[in-house]
């Protein structure tokens, strides 16, 4: 199986996911590419960007996006420092796939009409993908088999933005993780494999999303080998789902207040 990565290289969830998908499956991984492109915040306004940041704080909590500011802040040094102190470690994915021998790109996007001849060139069986962009024919048309995504919720139910937000404020008491294939439509891939995620009673949106990307490495590898042996994905009932777009700084709060209530019925 010749699978290919492209990515973000994101300090706080990402990188540790495909890391260990780089340690279990290095010998099949023909190449990596981090995308500089951010997703939607390239498209968003400035206000809607602070819009998001603001409701992201409310959700997480003032802990949480603490923890994260010191560890992107740090992951930035460390890469800077890195190309003068050869006694500093790059921390970035690229550093960590290039110590298994795989090669590595950086691009603008993984869409650019040069890095696609080249896609084109090394012929990947799939393509795992966890870079932020909006996925295309012309790079979805070259693996294979297909390109994969890992989806924090039990798709078709919750597709799109923040799911295990969305899964906890409406009451859910079970979620889980979705590896799927890429269409053009978002998060309406067909489902390769899926694992279900009780939610505890005090499980908030910092706790429910790294449980989901504790599982995800594993499910991933699981969804590799089963397409390996032939596997035909299975077609999502997208009647079954809903979309779920970015919430709203009034959306946190009242995920907050819910949240509050919650523990103090414990």
């Amino acid at each position: 199986m010749r699978i290919f990565i492209t990515t973000m290289d994101d300090p706080l969830v990402t990188n540790e996911f495909i890391k260990e998908i780089i340690r279990r499956k290095h010998r099949e991984i023909v190449g990596l590419a981090v995308s500089k492109k951010h997703g939607q915040f390239k498209t968003r306004s400035v206000f809607k960007s602070v819009q998001y940041i603001i409701a992201l704080a409310i959700i997480a909590g003032p802990k949480e996006m603490t923890r994260n500011f010191v560890k992107s802040a740090a992951f930035k040094l460390k890469k800077k420092l890195s190309k003068v102190f050869k006694s500093v470690e790059n921390p970035s994915i690229v550093a960590f796939a290039q110590k298994y021998g795989i090669p590595t790109w950086e691009v603008e996007s993984v869409q650019d009409k040069r890095f696609i001849e080249i896609l084109k060139e090394i012929k990947p069986d799939i393509i795992i993908n966890q870079a932020q962009e909006i996925l295309r024919k012309r790079f979805l048309s070259i693996p294979k088999i297909c390109v994969l995504n890992r989806h924090n919720s039990l798709l078709p139910r919750y597709r799109g933005r923040l799911a295990p937000f969305w899964v906890l404020s409406r009451g859910e008491t079970e979620t889980g993780v979705t590896i799927h294939t890429v269409s053009e439509e978002i998060d309406a891939g067909a489902i390769v494999a899926q694992r279900k995620i009780k939610i505890e009673p005090g499980m908030d949106y910092v706790t429910l999303t790294r449980k989901c990307y504790a599982i995800a490495p594993e499910l991933m590898i699981e969804a590799i080998e089963k397409l390996e042996k032939g596997f035909v994905p299975e077609k999502m009932d997208m009647a079954k789902g809903e979309y779920f777009t970015t919430p709203t700084i009034m959306d946190a709060i009242r995920y907050r207040m819910m949240l509050r209530k919650r523990r103090k019925a414990m």
